[in-house]
């Protein structure tokens, strides 16, 4: 459908919606296939319409498909004002479609995620990505190919016994533990420009490690030659004797925040080793229940 029609159709909020999941995900599949639009246009003509003797779709159709929903030559209405839409192809061409794509038509109208039903359907049950099932899937479908029958050794054995093991969900917390380690130096730094503001605390920055801080029962001279010493870091950052207890205090906010930053490192370092031994105490357990050593102490 083309002209009035079809852009009325195309106004309506669901199928452009759909169009626009057929558009991405129809060139999508093309580009991860590495097929071109004559490439296309022959897979189907040899499939389902007796090969390039007398060709049913050539370049220009697949082109058609592919901008879907969109107007061509809007610049140049019809004689009744109306520019044109590409039309969705024949419910038939989207069945061959699909099929020469490996995909169902769902998939590429956007009614499901994954690529076929029964993939949708694994992943809803388990929730495991498309490609993580996939992976699964060569697995299997290796072993049933190369093997009567399935062997405790067989790779889909090996998988359901590490899937059953009651340890697995553990390695699994501890997995958990190690991808949510955070980093909260940034958030230390961010506290500190977030009370003095970014310019203060550049400038502090640059001259805290100057200053000079005697202890409580330092002696007299020590205390003088102190004062001197900071007199000459205020002069030499450009601080006005109003601005001096302000700086003073991003001063010592910074050298905090330097000390926290040092110890959140530290704190980064202890978690991740420790939950990295974890990960591993626990695989190695699962390994165990597998294969339990016999020609090992």
């Amino acid at each position: 459908m083309s002209g009035p029609k079809a852009e009325v159709l195309q106004s309506n909020e669901v199928v452009e919606s759909r169009l626009k999941s057929w558009r991405d995900n129809l060139s999508g599949l093309m580009k991860e296939r590495g097929l071109t639009q004559n490439d296309l246009a022959e897979l189907i003509n040899n499939r389902f319409y007796g090969g390039s003797e007398s060709p049913r779709f050539t370049q220009k159709n697949v082109s058609t498909w592919v901008n879907a929903g969109l107007r061509v030559n809007a610049a140049l209405p019809d004689r009744k004002g109306h520019g044109h839409v590409r039309p969705f192809p024949k419910f038939e061409i989207m069945l061959q479609i699909a099929a020469v794509l490996e995909v169902d038509l769902g998939y590429l109208i956007g009614d499901i995620e994954c690529k076929t039903y029964k993939a949708q359907d694994a992943h809803e049950y388990t929730g495991l990505e498309e490609s993580a099932l996939e992976e699964v899937r060569k697995i299997t479908h290796f072993e049933r190919k190369y093997h009567l029958g399935e062997s405790r050794g067989s790779k889909g054995a090996i998988m359901s016994e590490i899937l059953k093991s009651p340890i697995l969900p553990e390695l699994l917390d501890e997995m958990a533990r190690l991808v949510r380690l955070t980093d909260n130096r940034d958030d230390i730094k961010e506290a500190v420009i977030a009370e003095y503001g970014e310019e203060l605390v550049d400038r502090a920055l640059r001259y805290c490690d100057d200053f000079v801080a005697p202890g409580l029962d330092a002696p007299e001279e020590e205390l003088r030659e102190a004062e001197a010493i900071n007199e000459a870091v205020f002069e030499s950052a450009g601080v006005s004797p109003e601005e001096r207890p302000r700086f003073i205090e991003a001063v010592a906010a910074i050298s905090k925040a330097i000390d926290d930053c040092y110890d959140e490192e530290n704190r980064l370092v202890r978690d991740e080793s420790a939950s990295r031994y974890m990960v591993q105490k626990r695989f190695g357990e699962i390994v165990e229940l597998i294969a339990p050593s016999r020609f090992t102490k």
